[in-house]
């Protein structure tokens, strides 16, 4: 039913908050949005609302016969869970394990000054930032500045006292359609060099 006033099957009694509701709604195409609407004689309201019923009744059938599609969730991997992060001193290959990685982890101390919070958490976030751009192919002469820049923060991290560590943790991607795919989690750790948590550790400084 038409809201314009002078548009194919318009009528003036029916309310007019109605109009856009669903109910009142048929999706096409241009060319078919076209023809209807060229020859609203022979296209009328009830036989538009039969087209509409009849559709949406397949539609409803069709899905009925469709296997009901599991539950999407992510398993972790007893196997794949690092149990030691390497310390990590190049930029270059802080950025290939992010590149690789579908989501991350992130560890720091919980005793940060102001200035160690925005070193911190401006590096956090910038790795974070190449997680989320795994999927793009870089070229050559980007993903050089990028390793550099991470390299040069990892750098500062050092000499203000702290190290990182890095380590990529496989998980499984389990239901939806098809099988089950391999999400990859970046751990990222930024301790103090005094850090009761570090072990032992070889001495990696730029």
């Amino acid at each position: 039913m038409s809201g314009a006033q002078n548009g194919p099957r318009h009528d003036p009694n029916f309310p007019t908050l109605e109009v856009d509701e669903l109910p009142n709604l048929i999706l096409l195409c241009r060319i078919h949005h076209k023809l209807i609407d060229d020859q609203s004689e022979t296209y009328p309201t009830d036989l538009l609302r039969g087209m509409k019923a009849n559709h949406e009744k397949w539609v409803e059938e069709k899905l009925k016969d469709q296997p009901q599609i599991g539950t999407v969730r992510i398993k972790r991997i007893r196997s794949e869970i690092p149990s030691k992060l390497p310390a990590i001193a190049s930029g270059k290959e802080l950025l290939n394990l992010a590149l690789g990685c579908d989501a991350s982890y992130q560890d720091y101390n919980d005793d940060l000054d102001d200035i160690e919070t925005d070193l911190v958490g401006d590096f956090i976030q910038s790795v974070s930032d190449w997680v989320d751009l795994a999927d793009l192919a870089l070229e050559p002469k980007h993903r050089i500045r990028a390793a550099k820049s991470l390299g040069d923060e990892i750098i500062e991290l050092y000499e203000r006292g702290f190290v990182v560590f890095a380590a990529v943790e496989k998980q499984s991607i389990e239901g939806g359609i098809g099988g089950p795919s391999v999400f990859r989690v970046l751990h990222l750790t930024v301790k103090r060099k005094s850090d009761s948590d570090i072990v032992t550790i070889e001495d990696k400084s730029p």
